[in-house]
């Protein structure tokens, strides 16, 4: 159950983007033919009720692995937008960068959750490494607004497979205004990126937005994440059928038939090199930035 902490006039603050749509009766929105196009498997809940699952298909757009869309809730009462630049091959470094949205279209604050899962191909069976930055932007109307999320959550967290690896912006934390404008958090971590030493890849990562957005505002998540290891523990994996990256045409990588297999040396465990332990992790502070409101180009508003 998510138990949120009552207002307070403390206020703080967030930022992100949007593109395409509506979801079937199961709550379930299938792409009209995945191929063997990389996909992003997206859940969205409110207020803890059954999730939403997304199927959003990539798409190549001059050359860049694309993945995009919009799902609109209108009997609860709020949109989901997302627009992300990925490449998922981790030689040179897998990058994900861009950003998802939620706009609270109800008359009520609501809580929402957002995880977006995306597969790795070639995976690394041994310790990988991951860091970035993230942005976090609260948009609100003329009444002001509040983003917050209680102890024990966080607004952004990344998992590798199902092992939550770093948080961000964790709680007690609240960010807000009291008029028209926009709130600003930014942090990053494992720098140089990716320098935050992190569990082998069986699958892939996953990326969670949590928190509760008041009535007429929109919360946004700008990512932009780096995740390498060591190229001699790379595996080709046999259920992606081509390449994620365009014009790949390495074949020295081994390939496996993926299955359960060993989770391989823990985070902790010495590098064959490629990937270096960092120090620490810098995160910045929060700023509020109060602005009168303007769209980016190509951002829906409804």
């Amino acid at each position: 159950m998510n138990v949120f902490l009552p207002i307070s006039p403390i206020l703080a603050s967030l930022a992100v983007t949007v593109v395409a749509v509506a979801g079937v009766s199961d709550g379930t929105q299938l792409p009209r033919d995945t191929g063997h196009s990389p996909t992003a498997v997206i859940e969205i809940s409110m207020d803890d009720q059954e999730p939403r699952r997304i199927i959003s298909q990539g798409v190549m757009v001059d050359g860049v692995l694309t993945i995009a869309g919009e799902y609109v809730d209108s009997n609860r009462g709020f949109m989901l937008v997302w627009d992300w630049k990925a490449d998922l091959d981790p030689m040179g470094h897998a990058r994900l960068d861009g950003e998802a949205s939620i706009r609270n279209k109800s008359g009520e604050r609501h809580v929402y959750d957002v995880q977006a899962s995306f597969k790795l191909d070639p995976v690394i069976m041994n310790a990988s490494a991951v860091g970035g930055s993230v942005r976090v932007t609260l948009e609100m109307d003329a009444d002001g607004g509040i983003l917050d999320v209680p102890f024990g959550d966080s607004v952004w967290s990344v998992m590798i497979d199902d092992d939550e690896v770093k948080r961000l912006h964790p709680g007690p934390f609240m960010m807000g205004g009291t008029g028209s404008g926009n709130a600003v958090a930014d942090a990053n971590f494992g720098a140089p990126y990716p320098g935050l030493v992190a569990p082998s890849i069986e699958e892939g990562f996953r990326i969670r937005h949590h928190c509760r957005v008041t009535s007429g505002d929109r919360a946004v998540f700008a990512t932009d994440l780096h995740i390498g290891g060591d190229p001699s523990d790379f595996v080709r994996r046999r259920d992606i059928q081509r390449p994620v990256r365009i014009g790949d045409r390495n074949l020295e990588r081994r390939v496996i038939k993926m299955g359960p297999t060993p989770r391989g040396r823990s985070a902790n465990g010495t590098r064959r090199g490629g990937v270096s332990k960092s120090s620490g992790s810098a995160e910045r502070g929060i700023t509020i930035r109060k602005t009168n409101k303007r769209n980016k180009p190509g951002i829906s508003q409804t």
